[in-house]
């Protein structure tokens, strides 16, 4: 059975968050100039790129045995384009075998903010090891917003640079323009294109999952977008609704190209589709 498609696009869910914290943990990835001078020093030179520049209202307090920079106060780092606002910034450093220093670790807490100037990054509590090449970002206000995207979580939003997979855990929500998109959590799945740029490829939804536009709305146990393919399969208890017809079945498959869906009993074609039509109600004359 054929019915209207729900209005996915290549920048729908994690699309948003793929090209956000992707960038930002790309920007911290490379080592700031705190703490990575010979000496160990605050302003030491900086490894690559541009140095790190900091502020805080209440001051920069170096714990050395700690092996820790502590910035309080309404603390900003700035960094090429990406710039972040934090109650407090800590850095994590350690000896090198052969000299110097090296962050490992750094963390904001408070009123965090992560900025690029089409894209902002919201939460209480970010971490970036840089070991692990692992950005976390928690609590309260968590999401992003691009101006025209908010993507919006209860739990995390996590991009692991090794594995390139971008992750939003807890009531993950998108919301674009006239579409809104839910599930218990979003994977986006990314690739390095030609020329060192990352493109989100893939992205599954898992648990609850909600698609809702002007005409249609749509839920199952989860969702898996081929952006390549620009093929979207929905599986697991769909239910389909458009103008007021209903659609049951176990899998359906949604040609985003083409806007044409298809609803099937199971990913072979087998099973029982079941539908409810509703007729159109006219005047009596």
């Amino acid at each position: 059975m054929t019915t209207s498609a729900p209005a996915w696009t290549r920048r729908t869910a994690l699309g948003v968050l793929a090209g956000t914290v992707a960038a930002i943990a790309n920007g911290v990835r490379c080592r700031p100039a705190i703490a990575q001078g010979e000496t160990g020093g605050l302003l030491g030179g900086g490894q690559s790129g541009p140095p790190i520049e900091i502020e805080a209202e209440s001051g920069i307090e170096w714990r050395r045995n700690e092996k820790r920079y502590i910035a309080r106060g309404n603390a900003i780092a700035k960094r090429g384009d990406l710039t972040v606002h934090a109650d407090t910034l800590t850095a994590h450093y350690r000896d090198k075998a052969a000299g110097g220093s090296e962050i490992w670790q750094i963390e904001a807490d408070g009123h965090v903010r992560l900025q690029q100037p089409d894209r902002t990054v919201t939460g209480e509590h970010a971490i970036y090891n840089l070991d692990t090449r692992v950005l976390k970002v928690t609590g309260g206000a968590l999401g992003v917003d691009t101006g025209k995207e908010k993507l919006t979580a209860t739990d995390s939003l996590e991009y692991q640079d090794g594995s390139q997979i971008a992750i939003a855990r807890g009531n993950a929500t998108v919301v674009q323009t006239d579409r809104r998109v839910r599930a218990d959590t979003m994977t986006g799945h990314f690739q390095h294109q030609a020329g060192g740029k990352l493109d989100l490829v893939r992205l599954e939804a898992d648990g609850n999952v909600e698609v809702k536009t002007p005409d249609t709305y749509a839920t199952s146990n989860k969702g898996d977008y081929d952006l390549k393919a620009d093929i979207m399969t929905l599986s697991g208890n769909v239910k389909v609704t458009n103008a007021g017809n209903q659609f049951n079945g176990e899998y359906a498959e949604v040609n985003v190209k083409t806007g044409v869906s298809r609803l099937l009993g199971s990913p072979s074609g087998s099973g029982t589709v079941k539908s409810l039509i509703m007729p159109s109600s006219q005047s009596s004359q």
